[in-house]
């Protein structure tokens, strides 16, 4: 069964409940499928082909990509949050001939941009569909490839993930299971829909017949606004809420009515959680781990021990299998380091166009996710960092992640990041790029690091800085942590 199914289904049931809303502008589950139906009869002609979405984050979007999916098409959304330089070096790999846009982005890219596409329609705000070009070419494509969402991009090109029907079904199942969601609850969309975790909560909602209330955070008046509308769940990655809390009283009023706090992208620190918690003692906090090859989450951290267990991604999601494997690929002993793997129905066909990292990602059935972990006496996991993150100074293999958590967790700091740099007897050493707080002072972070730290450990400079280092998709790699020193060093 596809997610549009479902919402067809609902369409019969309560035709009348709305499923969408969007500032203003709401529509029922009724008029959602028709709209739906009107997209998907100007993509009929296409078998099993690839589809570009490019789309602002809205109901327009969703109309977009649930026409896709009911054309029995294939959806790959463009995260126009990314520079365009970025999109052009997937659409370069991604073989696609047929784009789906709104008017505000074919505007917005103008049409140099899609000379490179075969078919081009252009989606108005009336729900009709301009054939600006079509030629329809044969392709040939996984029979069960559904959707393609492209990874956070942490090193090089981001990877163009394939997720089957089964995929995006099995997950939003396990999702509304964990969360509880019925149709009487209404979600805050204000993450990209365009990435595994916003195109989750849009599957296991609309899947629930519940509603979805969409909104950004570029204004904070109007997504607290939002969430006053009667949001009974809310979705954000760490620093949705760390950004929120800056407005304390606002919070307090507008989560006053918030059931459940939902996060993914990171992990949630105990700081965090105890302002939520002084600010609404009843909200439940439930954090939860994924990755886009798992369409979106493969853990979650329960409520009754998020304070215990807040440095934890707590235990596997209903139909998931979790496991520490080592070297040999055979599990490891708890507390025992090794790499985090994954097994279920939500695990990814593969890598578009890309056999040979598929090979590498998915080994006897299990997905290795990369991440560094250890599994609890009690069943839960954590995490210890990248496995390609490791550095190697002289014959030690070095956690970063773990330098960085013993330097913030006993000094006065506000972030910690380890650079690799190169040195003449070691091959490689270390230098610290610290984000200050008022007290900061570098001869204390020095003198911490000479009586905490093994020699080889001891940074060869601290430099200050005021941003965090993100990669384009707004994460932090060893990559963009390189680049924001090589920033600092050549302004110096």
């Amino acid at each position: 069964m596809r997610i549009d199914a479902y919402i067809a289904e609902y369409a019969r049931k309560t035709p009348p409940q709305i499923a969408l809303e969007e500032g203003k502008k709401s529509i029922s589950y009724r008029c959602l499928d028709e709209d739906i139906n009107t997209i998907a009869s100007s993509l009929m002609d296409f078998g099993h082909c690839r589809f570009a979405i490019l789309a602002e984050s809205g109901i327009q979007y969703i109309k977009m990509l649930m026409a896709v999916y009911r054309s029995d098409n294939i959806a790959i959304p463009l995260p126009i949050e990314m520079p365009k330089f970025s999109l052009e070096r997937i659409l370069d790999t991604a073989h696609i001939n047929n784009i789906i846009a709104t008017e505000t982005q074919y505007s917005r890219f103008g049409e140099d941009f899609f000379e490179r596409f075969g078919t081009v329609l252009v989606f108005s705000n009336d729900t009709s569909v301009e054939t600006r070009r079509k030629r329809i070419a044969t392709e040939t494509n996984n029979p069960e490839l559904r959707l393609v969402l492209y990874t956070s991009g942490t090193t090089g090109t981001p990877k163009g993930v394939m997720l089957s029907d089964r995929n995006l079904v099995s997950n939003a199942e396990s999702i509304i299971n964990v969360l509880g969601i019925k149709s009487n609850d209404k979600a805050a969309l204000v993450i990209s829909p365009h990435h595994a975790f916003g195109n989750s909560i849009i599957d296991s909602h609309l899947m629930a017949g519940g509603s979805i209330g969409i909104g950004t955070m570029n204004f904070m008046e109007s997504t607290f606004s939002l969430i006053e509308s009667g949001v009974s769940i809310f979705y954000g990655v760490p620093s949705t809420y760390r950004i929120l809390l800056r407005y304390p009283e606002r919070f307090r009023v507008a989560f006053g009515n918030v059931r459940t706090a939902a996060s993914a992208g990171g992990g949630m620190d105990l700081a965090t959680v105890k302002n939520m918690r002084d600010l609404c003692s009843n909200i439940e906090i439930l954090p939860m781990y994924g990755q886009t090859e798992a369409t979106a989450r493969l853990a979650y951290l329960p409520p009754e021990d998020v304070d215990e267990f807040v440095d934890t991604i707590g235990r596997p999601i209903p139909g998931v299998m979790l496991e520490v494997f080592g070297d040999d690929n055979r599990s490891v002993e708890p507390n025992i380091t090794g790499e985090l793997v994954a097994r279920g129905e939500n695990i990814l066909l593969g890598y578009l166009d890309d056999a040979i990292t598929t090979e590498k990602k998915i080994i006897d059935g299990w997905m290795h996710t990369g991440d560094l972990a250890q599994k609890l006496p009690n069943g839960y996991f954590r995490l210890l960092g990248r496995k390609d993150d490791l550095i190697k100074i002289g014959d030690h293999r070095v956690n970063p992640r773990e330098v960085e958590k013993l330097i913030e967790n006993n000094n006065d700091v506000s972030r910690v990041f380890v650079v690799p740099v190169s040195h003449e007897l070691l091959g490689t050493a270390i230098s610290l790029m610290v984000i200050p707080t008022a007290g900061t002072e570098i001869d204390t972070l020095f003198s911490f690091c000479r009586k905490n730290l093994p020699g080889y450990l001891y940074p060869t400079e601290i430099l200050f800085i005021d941003n965090l280092p993100l990669t384009e998709n707004g994460k932090i790699s060893n990559r963009s942590i390189m680049e924001e020193y090589q920033n600092v060093k050549s302004s110096m």
